[in-house]
């Protein structure tokens, strides 16, 4: 079963009052989700990840399901890839949440559409911003299990998803998951780093990281890995090296991810 998540978020003042809309569909089009989420006062950045926040939430009740998000914030799109650093501490709290939620798909991608691809969501966050509370237009009720709209013999599921463990891991449909290839593209200050050199040859990960590699690195470096691991297959060599840096601060180490098509 797969979910499309279009996700739009916008605030009036910047910051200012704030809303987040949420539009999920099945790959067929069937309706699962639309809300209107109010957010308060929140810049528009923040608004954007509050909106895949919300949206990821609602996925956990499909915990079997590959999710396509959709955004029309290139910001958010490139620093949940790994492509931007995320340097707001807000913004950082935020990635950090989205990030565990992400953990829990079966698989997921995001893409960067322009606005007019995202009428719908950006509709729902204008009428939460109008309105000043949550609204919720449409969600798919347990009763209507009784038949598969999406016409995939599958239907979400009340429960929500166990986290995955916090290793590079994720599914594919032979249950192996690809391999992606690290290479140290600028090594840390001297006496910055506190595993040394142990991590910095290149290296390639599967379902976890070879030893050596210290908590900083991969705590920067896992996102991306899994970011890249959970490409549709299809697309998976066409996937571009992606730039990572250290979250250590005063480390300046970068490393390069790419899909391993070897």
């Amino acid at each position: 079963m797969q979910l499309k998540i279009h996700v739009d978020g916008g605030a009036r003042g910047n910051p200012g009052p704030a809303g987040a809309g949420v539009v999920i569909n099945t790959a067929s089009g069937a309706p699962v989700h639309e809300g209107a989420y109010f957010l308060g006062r929140q810049t528009n950045n923040a608004a954007e990840y509050h909106a895949l926040i919300r949206a990821l939430q609602r996925a956990t009740r499909a915990p079997q399901a590959d999710l396509a998000i959709f955004s029309d914030s290139e910001l958010l799109v490139r620093q949940i890839t790994g492509r931007y650093r995320v340097k707001s501490p807000k913004l950082a709290e935020l990635f950090e949440q989205a990030q565990v939620l992400l953990l829990r798909a079966a698989r997921w991608r995001i893409e960067h559409i322009r606005r007019e691809q995202n009428v719908r969501a950006d509709e729902l966050a204008n009428l939460a911003m109008d309105q000043g509370h949550d609204q919720i237009l449409f969600d798919l009720d347990d009763s209507a299990c009784d038949s598969d709209t999406s016409g995939t013999g599958s239907c979400p599921s009340t429960s929500p998803a166990a986290p995955s463990d916090a290793t590079c891991e994720a599914a594919d449909d032979a249950g192996a998951a690809p391999t992606v290839h690290v290479v140290t593209t600028r090594r840390p200050g001297a006496g910055s780093c506190p595993c040394g050199d142990a991590h910095h040859t290149p290296f390639t990960c599967s379902t976890t990281l070879p030893g050596g590699v210290c908590l900083h690195a991969a705590h920067a470096l896992l996102p991306t890995i899994l970011a890249v691991q959970n490409t549709d297959r299809a697309e998976f060599s066409q996937v571009p090296a992606l730039m990572v840096r250290c979250a250590r601060s005063g480390c300046g180490a970068t490393f390069e991810v790419s899909p391993d098509t070897d």
